[in-house]
């Protein structure tokens, strides 16, 4: 691991969520402190469920908290593969029931028709994003960012003109059938104050580990710099 990666390992992964909500709940009350409001990027998956449902009991002023996706299917909100309905289902109640959302999926029957309105509705929490959680999959993809999808060079460009980008997968048995997704570009993870990587399992930390080129969870790494923390367990 490189100096400025601070890395925590955990025994289980109910102490990883534990830690990681409290984690979050740090810097955004940090922000809520220095500037009167904050802002919170939200991956899907089934490890940060839990660290947003125990987020969602701590007490910060959430009504001056904006939440948003890292990256989204392009499904309704109503449906399980929808990371919006994730968030909303575990973060969006209790205390946080007050905090801002800011929905990736429109009306566009394609991400790729919809990013200049994304761009645009994001604008305002990636200048820059306060706090974000991410995610890894074991073929080193993180955010929407698959290797060799269509979308993905501009997804991945330091010089990305918008906040978001319409990407469209190759099919596998981690993207399922939901090939078509909206994600964050490389200059908002360049700019983040805080990252929050979780990793579980001893394969996905061999890829993050391994530092190949070919996975973009390395860009990303690259990108983030000083602002990346990773939280892992076996």
């Amino acid at each position: 691991m490189s100096q400025t990666t601070a890395f925590h390992t955990f025994g289980t992964k109910q102490t990883l969520q534990t830690d990681a909500a409290h984690w979050i709940e740090t810097r955004l009350a940090d922000a809520l402190a220095r500037r009167g409001e904050a802002s919170l990027i939200c991956s899907g998956g089934s490890t940060p469920g839990p660290v947003y449902q125990e987020l969602s009991d701590i007490s910060l002023d959430w009504s001056k908290v904006s939440v948003g996706l890292a990256d989204e299917r392009w499904v309704d909100a109503s449906d399980e593969a929808s990371n919006e309905r994730l968030v909303r289902e575990t973060l969006l109640q209790n205390k946080a029931a007050e905090a801002k959302f800011l929905p990736m999926k429109t009306q566009a029957a394609s991400p790729f028709d919809a990013e200049k309105d994304v761009h645009d509705l994001y604008r305002s929490i990636t200048s820059p994003v306060d706090v974000m959680v991410l995610g890894m999959g074991e073929d080193g993809h993180t955010l929407s960012w698959f290797a060799d999808a269509k979308g993905l060079d501009n997804a991945m460009s330091e010089a990305a003109p918008m906040n978001v980008a319409a990407i469209d997968a190759p099919k596998s048995k981690i993207t399922g059938e939901h090939t078509l997704r909206m994600t964050l570009s490389l200059p908002v993870i360049a700019r983040a104050r805080y990252i929050l990587l979780l990793i579980t399992g001893e394969k996905k930390r061999t890829v993050f580990e391994r530092r190949d080129r070919s996975h973009p969870v390395t860009q990303m790494r690259a990108a983030a710099g000083d602002a990346l923390t990773i939280f892992s367990c076996s």
